[in-house]
């Protein structure tokens, strides 16, 4: 008889509720655990036309509409679902930087740990002995702090490469120990001078004085991961990925946007695999930029307002295709590389691919377009949810979901109403 989980015993009565430890449902041997140990989430700025990206049936059987045509190699390994949202984030641009927390700014003025991302939150959990808790690249906009703050991303493939694998001169080493021992004295002095003010506060302000001694918390822990990396030899890697100009490689790289996509994500493979990090967030950039691909006549931002013109739409259609030609290739490159374990990239990394742009169009946060692929979970599905007014269900469901596979036992995150363990994890 196979001895059960304690995971598999918590699917099983339906509640995801953390039990001690017992002799019957001891953890399965390192080998055959289910479990991923990476996050990558991809996020399209302006989202994708939904016309062109929701299947018309459920289940296994459905015909891949026009996007999603490049991942029909890959159509049992990944999930896709409609009627997602956050309920009460409203329309608008910013509600692409809600992708990840389901929360907009004016909403956590009080309690701006609500703000706090996906990726942020696992940079702390399953990212902390890494160089990099979190790789945050391109256009950035969906990371965010717990103390509420937008983290910036890096959308230079030459910078992200030195940033992973070129080591820094002694003369910049003992410059940035310098840097971080001031910085850290500095902390020492807020700190001391925040305990003498909260004798003479009331305890309505010391509740934001504690929240303001997390957030200084989180900064020490970081100066402290940065000191502790200094001198730890970055891994070694050919500059082929950003120059082409490796062995026997005929593949003429550009680094111009949108050209670098294939490079960014060659980088965050390599980062992955040499364990440099284990969250990674991608965003492709919105703005007005005219593609440089035969067919296109008029800025991005623009096409995305097509008002169902067939010829914007066609133009539209060019540009997330491409998006979703590369995401595919990042699918291939995934299966195709293997971590130290000898398992594949993506058996063992979570990927999420969306945007917290329904409709951009109409700037809607409505039916957000959301892929799930790889990490250990069980794939090959359309799922179609009911809509209980103008609000879907949940897309922080799937988060806690993914949560667990990462192993973070969370019973909630954000606007949570449960978790779609029954979809992907059975």
């Amino acid at each position: 008889m196979k001895t059960p989980t304690r995971r598999t015993f918590l699917r099983g009565v339906g509640v995801s509720i953390a039990l001690p430890a017992m002799e019957s449902f001891s953890a399965p041997a390192a080998s055959t655990t289910r479990e991923a140990k990476r996050f990558v989430c991809v996020a399209p700025n302006y989202g994708v036309y939904p016309g062109n990206f929701f299947p018309e049936k459920t289940g296994a059987d459905y015909e891949l509409p026009v996007l999603l045509k490049p991942l029909e190699k890959h159509r049992k390994d990944f999930s896709i679902f409609t009627n997602l949202d956050h309920p009460g984030v409203g329309g608008g641009h910013g509600c692409s930087n809600t992708f990840l927390n389901g929360m907009e700014l004016k909403d956590a003025k009080k309690t701006p740990k609500k703000l706090q991302s996906l990726d942020h939150l696992l940079s702390g959990e399953i990212g902390n002995t890494t160089r990099f808790p979190l790789l945050n690249l391109g256009s950035g906009g969906t990371s965010w702090s717990r103390a509420g703050i937008q983290l910036p991303a890096q959308l230079s493939p030459e910078r992200v490469f030195n940033q992973l694998f070129v080591d820094d001169v002694v003369k910049v080493k003992a410059k940035n120990r310098v840097l971080l021992d001031e910085d850290a004295s500095i902390l020492d002095v807020v700190r001391e001078d925040a305990k003498r003010l909260a004798k003479r506060i009331s305890k309505t302000d010391q509740e934001k004085l504690d929240e303001f001694l997390t957030s200084i918390r989180g900064v020490e822990k970081k100066l402290e991961r940065q000191a502790k990396w200094i001198d730890v030899a970055k891994p070694e890697m050919n500059d082929s990925v950003i120059s082409g100009d490796g062995d026997g490689d005929d593949v003429i790289v550009d680094l111009e946007y949108p050209y670098n996509t294939a490079v960014m994500y060659d980088l965050m493979i390599l980062a992955l695999q040499t364990d440099s990090t284990r969250v990674i967030t991608y965003g492709h950039p919105g703005g007005n930029r005219l593609f440089p691909f035969e067919g296109i006549t008029a800025g991005y931002h623009q096409l995305t307002h097509h008002g169902k013109r067939p010829e914007y739409l066609e133009s539209l259609t060019i540009i997330e295709s491409f998006y979703l030609k590369q995401f595919s290739r990042f699918l291939d490159r995934m299966k195709e590389t293997k971590d130290a374990s000898g398992k594949s990239l993506f058996d063992t990394t979570a990927i999420l691919f969306g945007s917290g742009m329904g409709n951009a169009g109409s700037h809607s946060s409505r039916n957000l377009p959301v892929i799930v692929g790889g990490g250990g979970m069980t794939h090959g599905k359309h799922h179609r949810f009911e809509r209980n007014g103008r609000d879907g269900r949940p897309l922080s469901d799937l988060f806690v979901t993914l949560l667990q596979q990462l192993g973070i036992e969370k019973e909630s995150f954000s606007t949570s109403a449960g978790n779609m363990n029954d979809l992907l994890l059975g």
